[in-house]
This record gives structure tokens, C-alpha cells and sequence, in this order.
């Protein structure tokens, strides 16, 4: 599905693998909020999950530029 999301919205990243582009940013993702929920879940205030949310899209949207 992300995958999917990367086509329609090609002209606006650099030149890269698609594929390989939707893996890591999947991956990426997934392995953040498996960390937090796992292992910070109780610390994890709603302020802290909006820094990682805002920290997540930063880092996937400066790996697609």
C-alpha cells in the first residue's frame, strides 16, 4: 500500500527504488512504534507520542528528498 502511495506521488521525491523506498520506510516505522509501545509505553505521554510522530515523518520524509 505504501508502495502504492510512493507511485502516485513519484514527481515529488528524488529518484530512487520503489520498492526498496517502501521497505525501509515501512520497516522504519513499524520498528519505531514497535520500540515505543514495547518498551516506553508507560512512559509514552501523549506529548512524547506527537515528538515521535513529528521526529518519524521528519526522518522518512528527509530519506525520500
Amino acid at each position: 500500500m505504501f508502495r502504492t502511495f510512493l507511485e502516485a506521488h513519484h514527481d515529488e521525491f528524488r529518484a530512487l527504488d520503489l520498492e526498496l523506498a517502501a521497505f525501509v520506510c515501512v520497516t522504519t516505522i513499524e520498528a519505531l512504534t514497535h520500540t515505543a509501545v514495547v518498551h516506553h509505553s508507560e512512559s509514552l505521554s501523549d506529548e512524547a507520542f506527537a515528538a515521535l510522530v513529528d521526529e518519524a515523518t521528519r526522518l522518512i520524509v528527509r530519506y525520500l528528498q
